[in-house]
Formats: structure tokens, C-alpha cells, sequence
């Protein structure tokens, strides 16, 4: 008999629906606006539009539900330690601290002493916490700048701190603190494009790449320079709340985040004019030209020098022979050269346009 009767209570139970969604009497309908932590949040509006107070897009929702951030599985409550030093390079740390902070992570400094720190560009910071005195952090965020790697304080403090942390995580040079502390052994890691040699110098037993946005050990994870500390930032946070809702972040944070194509620094061809222009820092110049992609690139120079032509193109001809390792061709301004088994050229122009002045460009190509 019970069967039964719960069946005759479920057909009850749908015909009143039923009747009640005939009869007009469904719940009724507000508008809240997304929760902002102001007095607008417990206001239930009629219509929907926009907040007047926090200037948001109003949503539908019932009134027994207050105006409350749901569960949506989009943030993760770990900590963050993020190591600073006198002339600590600003991208390498605020971006990753963006993403981090964005997704409910508690992030925070660390430094050596409890003193104001200044940054590469002259920003002036007041740490949260000293190696003394700091939280457990779940992630160590170590940027780079002006890298010490003979600083033992904040060596030691990694290395004996890295062991109880889910994730360590270096960006640009901040990978040569690792390297010190011998976190790098028979690892693979990456650095700063310019960096890279150095490294491999460094730490003999690492594979370090020059290819590579990231490198993602497990537990430790290096970043190539700069802006490359939020990609993995977000390639981070990926294995905490997946890449689905990674991917809203990054787009509501508005950054193009993508791990299936990236921006990768050694892989645009202007690398190869960089010896080039290394040869002009003496000298006022200006680029007029500097453009191109992964097979070929284009750098023109106005050039101001007391150096007669001929003495600044006998420069430019050692510099392009003896530092870049290029080899001159029969032709006049013809050059060539080869990274792993690729063919390039280079040319080089050259036209006076004044006392003391000219221009010179370098165009290198694959063949």
C-alpha cells in the first residue's frame, strides 16, 4: 500500500503545480545586482536594468534568496608568499598577484627585514611579513630584477620554505634564487630570454629552454621574462579551479590568456637584431623601423655619431662577425648565418642623411 500512496501524493502534488502555473500564481520574480559589498546588495528591485549605487547590471532572481556570492567552484582559498627585494622588477610580481588575488587566493610579502622596499623602477613597498615571521604560504612567488643570488637570507628562506609548499614558482631571473638553492637540479626550468646561457651556466644539471612561456615541473614551475609570470600564473591556478573557469578569469581580468598558442620570446625573429643594436649603445639613436614576425624582421636606426661612416660600418662589420658569429658574404651588406640547422641572412643598408648622421637598417630572413 505505501508504494501506492506515495504515487497518489506525487500525482497531487503535480496537478496542484499544474493548477497554480494555470491560475497565474507562480513566485514572483526581483532583480538583484551582483554582490559589491555595498548597501545596494539587500535591495530587491522591481525592474531590471542598472544598480544606481554600484552601477551594475541588475540580475533575476526570487526574494527568499538574499544577494549572496553562490559556490560556483571558481575560487580557491590557498595562500601566496610572494618574495621581495631591493630592486624586485614590478611585472613579475604584480600580474602573478593579480591572478592569484582574482582567484580567492590570500596573497602577501615577504621580504628579509622589515623594511621599505624599492623596486627596479622606483615603486616604494611596505612588506606584509619578514622570513620571521611569515604564514605557512601554500605557492612562493619569487619574481625577478635585480637578482642576488648569493643573498643567503632569501636563498635559505626558499629552499627551507619550498619544502612544505604545494607550488614554488619563479618568474624571469627570480629562477636564479631557485638555481642557488639548488631547487633546479636535473629539473627543467626557463628565465628571461637574455638570461638563458646564464642560467645554464649556473645550474649545468638544469634543461634550461628558451622556447618556453613556462616550465612546469609538478611543484616547480619557472617563467620565462616579465609578462610571462601571468601565464603561469594562470596555468597555476588552472590545477586549483580547472581551466574552464581559468579561462573566465582571464577574460574577465580581459587578458588573452591561451596555452595552446602563446607568446613566446625566442621564438620572434627580432632576437637576431639585438646584437645589432647592442652595437649603437654608445651612440643617439633612434628606431624609425622595427617590425616583422617569426621569419624575418626589420630594424632601421637614425644615427648620430662624430664616428666618420667608414669607421662606424668597420664597427658594425666586427660586431656582426666576432659577436654574433654571422659570416660576410661576397656582396656588399650580405650576411649569413644559422640557428639549429635554419638557414638566415641579414642586410645591412646604410645612406647618409647629414653631418654626423645616417641611417642604417638590418633586415634577417630565412631563406
Amino acid at each position: 500500500m505505501k508504494p501506492i500512496f506515495l504515487t497518489l501524493i506525487g500525482i497531487v502534488l503535480s496537478l496542484w503545480t499544474a493548477i497554480g502555473q494555470r491560475t497565474g500564481a507562480e513566485k514572483p520574480l526581483v532583480f538583484l545586482c551582483p554582490p559589491c559589498g555595498l548597501d545596494c546588495d539587500t535591495i530587491h528591485f522591481k525592474e531590471p536594468g542598472i544598480c544606481p549605487t554600484c552601477g551594475m547590471k541588475l540580475f533575476a532572481s526570487f526574494p527568499e534568496f538574499e544577494n549572496i556570492q553562490g559556490e560556483h567552484f571558481e575560487t580557491t582559498a590557498k595562500k601566496v608568499a610572494v618574495v621581495l627585494f631591493p630592486g624586485v622588477e614590478i611585472i613579475d610580481f604584480t600580474g602573478p598577484w593579480e591572478v592569484f588575488g582574482a582567484a580567492g587566493m590570500e596573497v602577501f610579502s615577504v621580504t628579509a627585514h622589515d623594511s621599505i622596499v624599492h623596486t627596479g623602477m622606483g615603486m616604494k613597498l611596505k612588506p606584509d611579513y619578514t622570513f620571521s615571521n611569515a604564514p605557512m604560504p601554500d605557492i612562493i612567488l619569487v619574481p625577478g630584477g635585480n637578482v642576488d643570488p648569493s643573498d643567503t637570507a632569501v636563498v635559505n628562506w626558499i629552499k627551507r620554505t619550498s619544502t612544505a609548499a604545494e607550488h614554488t614558482m619563479s618568474v624571469c631571473t627570480g629562477a636564479f634564487f631557485l638555481a642557488a638553492g639548488g631547487l633546479l637540479d636535473s629539473l627543467k626550468a626557463t628565465t628571461n630570454y637574455q638570461a638563458v646561457q646564464a642560467l645554464k651556466g649556473m645550474s649545468p644539471t638544469t634543461e634550461v629552454f628558451d622556447n618556453a612561456r613556462f616550465v612546469d615541473n609538478g611543484r616547480i614551475i619557472t617563467a620565462g621574462g616579465l609578462s610571462a609570470g601571468i601565464d603561469a600564473a594562470f596555468h597555476l591556478v588552472s590545477q586549483y579551479i580547472g581551466r574552464a573557469q581559468t579561462q573566465k578569469l582571464a577574460n574577465d581580468l580581459e587578458y588573452g590568456w591561451s596555452e595552446d598558442d602563446p607568446f613566446i620570446r625566442a621564438n620572434i625573429a627580432d632576437k637576431h637584431v639585438q646584437d645589432f643594436l647592442n652595437a649603437f649603445i654608445p651612440f643617439e639613436y633612434k628606431m624609425t623601423e622595427y617590425t616583422g614576425d617569426k621569419n624575418k624582421w626589420l630594424v632601421t636606426v637614425r644615427l648620430k655619431s662624430s664616428l666618420n661612416q667608414a669607421d662606424l660600418l668597420r664597427l658594425l662589420d666586427y660586431q656582426l662577425e666576432r659577436v654574433a658569429g654571422w659570416k660576410k658574404s661576397d656582396k656588399s651588406g650580405l650576411w649569413a648565418f644559422e640557428e639549429d640547422g635554419k638557414k638566415w641572412f641579414g642586410e645591412l643598408n646604410h645612406s647618409q642623411i647629414g653631418l654626423g648622421e645616417l641611417t642604417i637598417s638590418l633586415h634577417v630572413a630565412l631563406y
